[in-house]
């Protein structure tokens, strides 16, 4: 991450020119190292769920930044445009509906000042309160912008100046950090998991560590060689970055492979009894 931190300060630092867009992948690239360094810092001191509720936002910013990187010049402006304007007013209105029975719970309590951050939030001086078009337009604005709606248009090529092909594999992981973050069936499940197993549990956590480093250290070299290559060119991914993926490739290897065959009985069990 060293490595890659590194080359993300002098990327930017080089870049000639700043506008919205370089701006915009500069500041979700940020945003998706400061996250990466939180969940390292929950991975380091064993706290494996909560760093999975951390690379959710990791996934979705990662989506993000390569759907702007990805699209061609004339679909930029377009991208930018809903990103910041569109989507920001349809938030600022959902902030606005559900900011009003909090200010009201608060005055009816003599929480004075809430109830005045509250009322702010409703203002149509600071805020665009007002619906943005119909509802269907706003349904579908916010899933083309979920991170299933941008995978899809990734691995399409629809807006993208090329198909990223097998982009969507990211979809099963970012499944298994949504049950965690949600708090459903399936993260108990998860859990109980941990609970029963046996002589494997070690190689489990442990290879269960080495994916969550092993898609930070992707996304975020991946991430950072797009949003680079959309504005400098270059087919070929820099060499500090494939260094980086090289070298947290050959540090998990040993464990991933502890895993497998640590898995060995139950998937030979299973396959006799199928």
């Amino acid at each position: 991450m060293r490595i890659i931190s590194d080359y993300h300060s002098q990327m930017f630092t080089k870049n000639p020119e700043e506008t919205l867009y370089s701006e915009t992948l500069r500041m979700l690239n940020d945003f998706q190292l400061d996250r990466i360094q939180a969940a390292y810092c929950l991975i380091a001191n064993g706290l494996v769920w909560d760093a999975e509720v951390i690379i959710r936002v990791v996934y979705e910013t990662f989506a993000k930044v390569v759907f702007l990187a990805t699209a061609s010049a004339e679909q930029r402006q377009e991208l930018l445009h809903e990103y910041w304007e569109l989507l920001g007013t349809v938030y600022d209105r959902q902030a606005a509906l559900k900011a009003a029975p909090c200010e009201r719970l608060f005055y009816r309590s003599g929480s004075y000042g809430s109830s005045r951050v509250m009322a702010a939030l409703r203002d149509k001086r600071f805020y665009k309160t007002d619906p943005l078009e119909n509802k269907g337009f706003r349904k579908e604005l916010e899933k083309r912008w979920s991170f299933s709606g941008i995978l899809e248009a990734l691995n399409s090529g629809r807006h993208g100046t090329i198909s990223l092909s097998g982009i969507e594999v990211f979809a099963h992981n970012y499944s298994m950090s949504s049950h965690v973050a949600h708090a459903n069936s399936k993260a108990l499940d998860l859990l109980e998991d941990r609970a029963i197993r046996g002589s494997d549990l070690v190689p489990l956590e442990v290879g269960h560590i080495c994916r969550m480093l092993s898609d930070i250290v992707s996304m975020t070299s991946f991430g950072l060689f797009l949003s680079e290559r959309s504005w400098a060119g270059g087919e070929k991914m820099p060499a500090p970055l494939a260094a980086a993926i090289t070298a947290m490739t050959e540090s998990i290897e040993p464990f991933v492979t502890e895993f497998e065959v640590s898995q060995e009985d139950f998937y030979s069990n299973w396959s006799l009894k199928e």
